[in-house]
């Protein structure tokens, strides 16, 4: 089968043929259908530090759904043709994050005080993952999806999911206010899901290289756009709130200097919550965190729970995730889709092998 290969840690990646994979009793063989390009991917691709944790050689893609091929254990053969998304945590069911349903922040045989990469964060990045035409996974690991749900969206589900975690760390309800910070794949999800929340308003700020995006987060419900690079940020949202500030802020971009920002849009007791995740050291204004009685939440993947929430309302037609669909290429023009990924135009690439 022709399979994406990451051969080592520096940048690039290439297209190889390789054996089918093996599967055991507890595995599934999945026909792959749909895979999307995640952030991480890009990193990996360009070579970008702090990735040193990724088992390489590598098939990437921790995005992905298809249809199960192959069964390891005969007495599993009602699976043969089902169509599935796949839950890419596999969690060791011991620890206290899994004891307490957070398998996206499985500690293994690690200590709950280390904030790394999830252990329990598998396929794309510690096992060979979507990007290819067939992939091997636990059998618990696929979650069948209903017809109503297209296999293109199911192969960015994951990433759809973790705008849904960030919604489920908020307490965000009706008439409230929030921004989003970051017109990418993440953050137009977010657009999406919180354009049906019946908000005061729906703000989204990105640079002006990023008007595509923001042009889309417009037509996928966002009542304004900020283009922090050619105003004051903070300034407009005062404007536009009439001085009464922001009640949740969505931080997905990444960017060092916009958690700050978010702190001061937000008003008195207001909820940053930080999807983005930044190399680069942070200095937090502790002062009006403190004054302001300001609540700072991370959010951090996605656990089998909240992949089933984001299968329903997928399932349900009332959200827009197609609009969120830009490119999509064959998985012989996959590297094409990566420099499509690197434009920053648009929101995801689907690949499809």
């Amino acid at each position: 089968m022709k399979a994406l290969i990451k051969p080592d840690y520096g940048p690039g990646m290439h297209i190889e043929e390789v054996s089918l994979p093996e599967i055991g009793p507890d595995d599934v063989l999945i026909k792959v259908q749909a895979a999307s390009i995640c952030g991480s991917d890009l990193h990996m691709y360009e070579g970008a530090s702090g990735y040193d944790w990724i088992n390489v050689p590598l098939v990437p893609g921790h995005e992905f759904a298809g249809i199960i091929a192959e069964v390891g254990d005969p007495a599993s053969s009602a699976l043969l043709g089902k169509r599935v998304v796949v839950n890419p945590y596999i969690s060791c069911g011991e620890c206290d994050a899994c004891y307490r349903g957070q398998t996206n922040l499985c500690d293994g045989v690690g200590s709950p005080m280390d904030k790394v990469p999830a252990r329990s964060l598998t396929y794309g990045f510690r096992q060979d993952g979507g990007m290819a035409e067939y992939a091997a996974v636990k059998k618990s690991n696929v979650l069948f999806l209903p017809e109503e749900c297209p296999m293109e969206i199911a192969g960015m589900l994951e990433a759809i999911g973790i705008s849904v975690h960030a919604i489920e760390r908020s307490s965000i309800k009706p008439g409230d206010s929030a921004v989003v910070i970051g017109p990418g794949p993440i953050g137009l999800a977010l657009v999406t899901i919180l354009a049906n929340y019946g908000l005061s308003c729906l703000i989204v700020t990105g640079l002006q290289a990023d008007e595509k995006r923001l042009k889309l987060a417009q037509t996928l419900g966002a009542t304004d756009l900020i283009y922090a690079d050619a105003c004051d940020d903070v300034e407009e949202v005062r404007q536009i709130t009439e001085g009464a500030g922001i009640d949740f802020v969505f931080e997905t971009s990444g960017f060092a200097g916009a958690m700050n920002r978010g702190i001061k849009m937000l008003r008195k007791e207001g909820e940053l919550l930080l999807i983005g995740i930044t190399s680069q050291q942070t200095h937090l204004m502790t002062n009006e965190l403190v004054r302001g009685e300001l609540t700072i939440k991370g959010v951090y993947g996605v656990t089998r729970k909240t992949l089933k929430r984001t299968l329903d309302m997928a399932a349900s037609g009332k959200y827009e995730f197609s609009k969120l669909i830009t490119y999509t290429v064959p998985l012989e023009k996959v590297l094409l889709g990566f420099e499509y990924g690197k434009k920053r135009d648009g929101a995801k690439v689907i690949i499809k092998p």
